[in-house]
């Protein structure tokens, strides 16, 4: 253990990159808004930055194979012009809009094989009694699942972006990040840091609290150094790192941990004692980033939800400044946004994908934000598995996100 410590590394694991919105009705026509299209990329491209589009304004017809290959179009030539490789943009779809099969096809005709991330809804999680949404459902999952020898194809189902902070709303997560693989607001800025809770077990499962508290801290200390000493790609994400501060410690190494422990990852009690864990984690980061608010300054972004402004009596005005005061005492922390988990962290890492270990999906539920990498080998799944893996977290996600619209008392 001595030795992982000694070893482990707090550099930032930062390598720039950029999500932007861009809609296909812009790329339909000449003139400034198609020229306002390729400016955006090539921006961002020219500044060798990783980039990752989400396509806006499709609609479930036959034409939206036609416009989404014209964005595409600006898209190649604005990688062109940077001289940068098209294959590294990464292309964002809502998947209830078009085809698996055709969104795959545009974007490896025109930019070559590269990430595209489909965004998924209920629309196609959620069981129907209509014969046609059925029948669309099969063929998406049919598709999706031919789709997964890519490698490249990939869904998100982690529509909201949340808080630790009980005074901060939920943000809607239309993007995903190109480096970090998070889905998130398009335009936001993180600091990811990934920690392997399993390299701080010795081989019977055993963590060194100390060693991983530590390196918990020394992440939140160097990540909020560094939004402040990155130079931010667009204006948008410098504004969204002095406003949001957010960081995002990706817990990986999970199954990993199971395996040690020699746990069943079918039985509840597995689930308890990792839940454990992730909790002693979440309560780690939130409180060092409520002593860095009380030390340095609390979350701006908090300014911005103070509900007593605009008019009023001043007697209501300064009863609200006091319940407010005596809220961010309790609640206000530096960062919006913390742990970052992946619903492949649950598998082992150095075997065949077990989905056994699917049952380990409801610790999804302490995560602030979700991230999407390249999936492991999935060849000796059947589509029923597949399916059932993605149903099964997006519905742990939902029961998320559901708790989050009732307030906690502050």
């Amino acid at each position: 253990m001595s030795e992982l410590v000694a070893s482990a590394s707090w550099q930032i694991e930062f390598s720039g990159g950029t999500s932007i919105r861009l809609h296909v009705a812009d790329a339909m026509v000449c003139g400034a808004a198609a020229e306002r299209v390729y400016r955006q990329a090539y921006d961002v491209l020219d500044g060798r930055q990783p980039l990752s589009v989400t396509v806006a304004g499709l609609e479930s017809t036959t034409d939206s194979s036609r416009k989404l290959a014209q964005l595409c179009e600006i898209l190649r030539a604005a990688a062109r012009d940077a001289r940068v490789d098209a294959v590294s943009i990464s292309i964002i779809v809502a998947a209830d809009r078009i085809a698996p099969q055709l969104v795959w096809a545009s974007r490896n005709e025109i930019l070559g094989p590269g990430p595209v991330y489909l965004l998924m809804g209920n629309s196609l999680l959620r069981p129907s009694v209509d014969n046609d949404v059925r029948r669309r459902q099969d063929e998406f999952w049919l598709q999706f699942w031919q789709l997964r020898s890519t490698g490249l194809v990939r869904a998100a189902f982690a529509p909201l972006v949340t808080s630790p902070c009980p005074l901060l709303p939920s943000e809607s997560a239309d993007s995903i990040m190109p480096t970090s693989f998070l889905q998130a607001p398009a335009g936001t800025a993180w600091v990811p840091k990934s920690v392997n809770v399993a390299r701080f077990a010795n081989d019977r499962g055993e963590i060194n609290s100390c060693a991983l508290q530590n390196y918990l801290h020394q992440c939140i200390r160097t990540g909020d150094a560094a939004h402040d000493d990155l130079v931010w790609p667009t204006a948008a994400m410098r504004h969204d790192a002095w406003l949001n501060r957010r960081l995002a410690i990706n817990v990986t190494g999970i199954g990993d941990l199971v395996q040690r422990r020699s746990l069943d990852p079918t039985s509840f009690a597995t689930l308890k004692d990792l839940g454990g864990v992730l909790q002693e984690i979440r309560n780690l980061l939130c409180d060092y980033s409520r002593e860095l608010a009380l030390q340095k300054e609390y979350l701006p972004a908090l300014d911005l939800v103070y509900p007593a402004k605009g008019p009023g009596c001043d007697v209501l005005r300064l009863s609200w400044q006091k319940r407010w005061r005596k809220a961010l005492q309790f609640a206000a922390i530096r960062h919006r946004n913390l742990l970052a988990m992946s619903p492949w962290s649950m598998f082992p890492s150095a075997k065949k994908v077990d989905s056994r270990y699917c049952d380990l999906l409801p610790l999804l539920e302490h995560a602030d934000v979700c991230s999407f990498p390249p999936p492991p080998c999935l060849q000796h799944w059947d589509i029923n598995k597949f399916k059932d893996f993605h149903h099964r977290a997006s519905a742990v996600l939902e029961r998320r996100d559901a708790r989050q619209l009732f307030a906690e008392q502050v």
